[in-house]
């Protein structure tokens, strides 16, 4: 079985632009069509949330990526299983 592979990544949000974000993003297709799955966290909202100083100098975004990284993951396993995807077919990152 080909597994469909899931990208972990950082860049520019697609919701609210010029903000980082760190996100997860795979693509393929379900019945001839193309599929894309997409979660996002943008990174100074998350520090908001957290009480985290994402202005300090110390700060670096890789510091939440284990925090982060659980909860793109259950979005994109909850958007897979619309399409009939299951969390067998994908191939997450740090899994």
């Amino acid at each position: 079985m080909n597994k469909i592979n899931v990208e972990f990544k950082s860049g520019e949000s697609r919701v609210e632009p010029l903000q980082a974000c760190t996100y997860m993003l795979a693509n393929c297709e379900v019945d001839g069509e193309p599929v894309e799955l997409y979660s996002e966290i943008v990174v100074k909202d998350w520090c908001y949330e957290h009480d985290i100083d994402f202005e300090d100098k110390d700060f670096d975004p890789e510091d939440i990526d284990e925090d982060v990284y659980p909860v793109l993951r259950e979005e994109i396993v909850k958007q897979a299983a619309k399409y009939g995807i299951t969390e067998d077919e994908l191939n997450f990152w740090w899994d």
